[in-house]
């Protein structure tokens, strides 16, 4: 235990060091807001699957939603509940609602790349079109997640 000592103690000053670099370059401007933003990642898709089919429609589902341009700024949850009579139920979901549904089939692992890529495409679109409907549409009897 005591030779990790010395160790932690060396990886304690160098944390410290790199923070206190951090914060003067920010007090310097060198670091303003518009850099920070930038360098931000936008867009979270949440894996909560736990089959293989259903990782693997997660990859292509994933792979999908990186190349369809404004879904940067939308985070999704790929949700799997498996089932071992019936395969599994995979929803994707935006801000705690379903988007959308599917059903991977156990032992058709064939037809899981075209369903994710259908599904990243519905997704998109839908997260695009309820963005420009809460845009356009102020109602103040309502709140901004019940309008569809």
């Amino acid at each position: 235990m005591t030779r990790f000592l010395p160790r932690l103690a060396a990886a304690l000053a160098c944390c410290t060091a790199l923070c206190a670099a951090a914060a003067e370059d920010i007090d310097a401007g060198i670091l303003d807001e518009g850099t920070l933003r930038s360098l931000e990642q936008g867009g979270f898709v949440i894996d909560r699957t736990v089959t293989h089919f259903g990782g693997e429609f997660l990859r292509h589902f994933s792979a999908e939603w990186r190349q369809l341009i404004g879904t940067e700024s939308f985070d999704v949850a790929v949700v799997e509940r498996p089932s071992a009579r019936w395969g599994s139920v995979v929803y994707v979901e935006r801000n705690q609602r379903a988007i959308a549904r599917v059903f991977l089939y156990a032992g058709r692992s064939a037809v899981i790349r075209p369903l994710a890529e259908a599904a990243a495409r519905h997704v998109a679109a839908e997260a695009l079109d309820s963005e420009i409907a809460r845009q356009l549409l102020r109602d103040p009897d309502l709140a901004g997640d019940e309008l569809r």
